[in-house]
């Protein structure tokens, strides 16, 4: 279902939301936005414009949002809330109840349900377990069982292992269910015909593919990435050829140094970067630890083809050597258990290549102003 994706996306930048709280700082802006992060959060009897919460357990009651609502963590629940834009949920259990959100909802979770009482222009709700019950213009539903007892007035599309339309359930547009199993779905439901597309699948209850897709869909997963990693090195070769030539001799010369820095740089980094979690001071530094870490190793494999095979075709094309290199390790990539191996070592290679140029660049300034 094309919806599981979006969300899929959603629910990540709902996480993100909540990191990056703590790092925004106050509890009420300027602009009179909201932001709350706690183990427990409690929002309630509150007027602002939009709100930010993250926490074990967040909850929001009896408020107005003049913008949108953004909420993530374990247990969150928004309650007899009016919401001027979108509501934007995400946990292990999410609960919306009594609430009118003005645009959409959207909610991702173990178990999603959305009450009776709920008014909405849209809702887009993933989840193992769905439950709506509310009243919204258009409804869009990914889970493995899903139930639908509300009012949609206009079209409904679900998609789930089990569904269940029941009593209570109108729908006055068009309804589409995709499910391996025939849906549930009552006769006193209000609702005109339905189009049901039964999903095939194997005994063990993943969709039936066949040997042949299976390899067709590698080969084309490594085509895919060979071009795209491929023209990431031949930037690199363009913008950084010397910094390629000079990591793959420092490895030639002091490969102990190189592999020890690169583990240690591996492993350490993420730890560090949550040790300095612990402080709001030190926060925004973690952050920027993470990202530049995360950004070298999305750039590890094409550094590492582009580099390494200059130890074997010193005096080839640099360009051409850097496609050769990166596709072979691309290549390598696909195999199970060593691919991984290889990614890994690949982020390590270039992990100890920059801080070993950062050590040396602190050891040549302390020279210069020692002299």
């Amino acid at each position: 279902m094309k919806n599981k994706r979006v969300m899929t996306i959603l629910l990540t930048a709902l996480l993100a939301i909540g990191m990056c709280i703590p790092v925004l700082a106050k509890d009420r802006d300027s602009a009179d936005n909201l932001f709350e992060a706690d183990e427990n959060v409690s929002i309630s009897s509150d007027s602002f414009f939009s709100g930010f919460a993250a926490g074990q357990t967040v909850s929001v009651d009896d408020s107005e949002a003049k913008g949108s609502v953004f909420e993530a963590g374990q247990e969150v629940s928004i309650s007899s809330t009016v919401v001027g834009e979108s509501l934007y949920i995400a946990g292990n259990y999410v609960n919306v109840s009594s609430a009118q959100v003005v645009g959409n909802i959207f909610a991702a979770g173990n178990s999603v349900k959305i009450d009776e009482d709920t008014e909405s222009n849209a809702v887009y709700a993933a989840g193992n377990e769905v439950v709506f019950s509310g009243e919204t213009k258009a409804l869009y539903v990914g889970g493995t069982t899903v139930t639908i007892s509300g009012k949609v007035d206009g079209d409904a599309y679900v998609e789930g292992t089990k569904v269940i339309i029941t009593d209570d359930a109108v729908i006055t547009g068009e309804l589409k269910i995709a499910s391996a199993n025939d849906p549930e779905v009552s006769d006193k439901a209000k609702m005109g015909d339905y189009d049901y597309d039964q999903i095939k699948e194997d005994e063990g209850g993943a969709p039936a593919v066949s040997i042949g897709t299976i390899i067709w869909n590698k080969i084309k997963s490594c085509l895919f990435w060979i071009v795209a990693m491929g023209a990431f090195g031949m930037l690199l070769v363009w913008l950084f050829n010397g910094h390629l030539e000079n990591a793959a001799q420092m490895l030639k010369a002091k490969p102990g140094v190189m592999i020890g820095t690169g583990i240690i740089t591996w492993f350490c980094v993420p730890i560090v970067a949550l040790l300095l979690c612990i402080s709001c001071i030190l926060a925004p530094l973690a952050g920027l630890l993470m990202l530049a870490y995360i950004l070298l190793l999305c750039a590890g494999l094409a550094f590492a083809g582009a580099s390494l095979i200059k130890l074997f075709l010193p005096k080839m094309n640099p360009f051409l050597s850097a496609l050769i290199g990166i596709a072979a390790l691309e290549i390598i990539r696909m195999i199970p258990v060593l691919g991984f191996l290889v990614g890994c070592v690949a982020d390590m290679y270039l992990l100890a290549y920059v801080v070993q140029r950062i050590w040396s660049g602190r050891l040549k300034k302390a020279e210069v102003e020692n002299v």
